[in-house]
């Protein structure tokens, strides 16, 4: 045995040690299934606490809007000295307050009273009280006959904010499904890693095996040197390959330990658990369909923008209509002060009925700005018929696609196994002297592309079913998810 010879094994001596320790420290470490790596995604990932305080933010809008249809007072008051128009100097102190309140109907009803005291250093009239004294008390009601008239502004005020919650709902719900989309990308991808990674392994087992046989057949003289070559070489390519996939491996268990909130180098092991993700057999596509529609954020989405474009509509033909305002008003004057002939103290009532009219001569801006609302309107049902079409077409391809891959499914496994018998009976015909080595080293490279066929296709067929577990929503079902406040 030359010296090249002796150091090539004892180098893949000590690399079947150290694949031996990590295949012990695989074995022990956790086991992760698709729904567990989510739950801690969920659990951890801050977009989520954001979207849910957009919701809460969102609600407020209700009470905003509600509080318009509130009391609202104003006062005010003070006191100065001045110059009368007729050159006389004055002393006027006055206060005045009101209460007003805008009703459901777009009517308003106020209530004000006012006090002015007067006291003049030279009285221009003998007959006008000096010092004088006026209380002026007044009910004011507002009817709407055109524009303003059920309230819209309020009215749809109330639809525009439930629509804001309802969108800032689907936005939450859009980045929770953007969420499970990601972490399915990196779940399912590591998964796929690690299955090359245990073939790989696997590989160099059976490529060092290869080169003790080898050994044992050239020490018998039962074999040539050029097998010992071809054995090496098909063991550094092995080993080879372990290592970039090791590498691969360390990318993708970094990225979804960074999704979990976990330590950048925390081992676990992907495993495949496909019995909660089943489709029941006999479901049909149009029930599943409207599953993915109710349980679509898209939809949510659009149907909030449909609600406040159908109010933004509303409030533009408000505004196109003429203003059309009856004001009635009741009252009391009370003026009381001394004059020349003795202290004066007069009450009375007062009243009156106004009407208001207003209208736009050029209607141009309104009649674009309708326009423009029922363009918008017409934009988001455009959107809702597309998204509804979208959801339609996928859930169809993934049942198809899901559907193939069962059948392709059953067909790797058929060429697993008979893989395994061929290999099986060429190492024996091998061990005898009655089979070539590189025709060995063939069978098990297409054994070895069989057996990492089988397990991608075992990993797409779950990642199938993983994204219409998603679309449907069911996936949550597996999956604790706080809601928000």
């Amino acid at each position: 045995m030359t010296l090249s010879r002796i150091t090539i094994q004892l180098f893949a001596t000590a690399f079947l040690v150290m694949l031996s320790i990590a295949v012990s420290v695989a074995e022990k470490m956790e086991a992760l299934t698709f729904p567990q790596a989510l739950q801690k995604v969920i659990d951890t990932y801050p977009t989520l606490d954001i979207a849910r305080l957009q919701v809460e933010q969102a609600r407020q809008d209700m009470l905003k809007v509600e509080s318009t249809l509130g009391w609202q007072l104003a006062a005010e008051g003070g006191a100065n000295h001045d110059v009368s128009a007729f050159g006389v100097p004055s002393d006027v102190g006055d206060a005045f307050a009101s209460l007003n309140r805008t009703l459901r109907s777009g009517d308003s009803l106020g209530v004000s009273g006012g006090y002015r005291y007067e006291d003049s250093s030279t009285s221009i009239n003998p007959l006008l009280p000096n010092p004088s004294e006026r209380i002026n008390l007044d009910l004011n009601y507002r009817m709407l006959f055109g524009q303003g008239r059920n309230n819209p502004q309020y009215a749809q005020g109330l639809v525009t904010a439930e629509a804001t919650v309802l969108l800032q709902k689907a936005n939450e719900l859009g980045i929770r499904e953007q969420l499970a989309n990601q972490t399915q990308d990196v779940f399912y991808s590591a998964a796929s890693v690690r299955a090359q990674l245990a073939t790989a392994q696997s590989a160099v087992d059976r490529a060092t095996r290869l080169k003790q046989y080898v050994a044992e057949r050239l020490e018998l003289g039962l074999a040539e040197e050029k097998d010992t070559l071809q054995a090496d070489a098909q063991l550094q390519a092995r080993m080879s390959d372990l290592r970039t996939l090791q590498v691969a491996w360390e990318q993708q268990r970094t990225t979804l330990n960074r999704l979990m909130g976990r330590p950048w180098d925390a081992e676990f092991n992907p495993i495949l658990d496909t019995e909660p993700l089943k489709i029941t057999s006999g479901e049909p596509r149009p029930a599943l369909v409207k599953e993915a529609e109710a349980n679509s954020p898209g939809l949510l989405g659009n149907q909030a923008r449909v609600i406040q474009n159908e109010a933004e509509l509303e409030l533009r033909r408000d505004s196109y209509k003429d203003k059309v305002d009856v004001v009635l008003s009741v009252g009391g004057r009370t003026a009381s002060g001394d004059n020349a002939s003795g202290f004066v103290d007069e009450d009375d009532l007062a009243g009156g009925v106004r009407l208001e009219y207003q209208r736009a001569l050029d209607k141009r801006g309104l009649d674009a700005g309708i326009y423009q609302a029922q363009l918008n309107l017409q934009i988001a049902r455009e959107d809702e018929r597309r998204i509804r079409d979208d959801l339609r077409y996928t859930i169809s391809g993934l049942l198809s696609e899901v559907d193939a891959n069962q059948i392709s499914l059953t067909a790797y496994q058929r060429r697993m196994i008979s893989e395994e018998k061929k290999v099986n009976e060429a190492l024996q015909r091998y061990r005898v002297g009655r089979e070539l080595t590189d025709r060995l080293i063939q069978f098990e490279n297409e054994m070895q592309v069989a057996r990492l066929a089988l397990d991608q296709d075992r990993i797409a067929l779950e990642r199938r079913l993983t994204n219409l577990s998603i679309l449907l929503g069911r996936i949550w079902q597996s999956v604790e998810y706080k809601k928000g406040p």
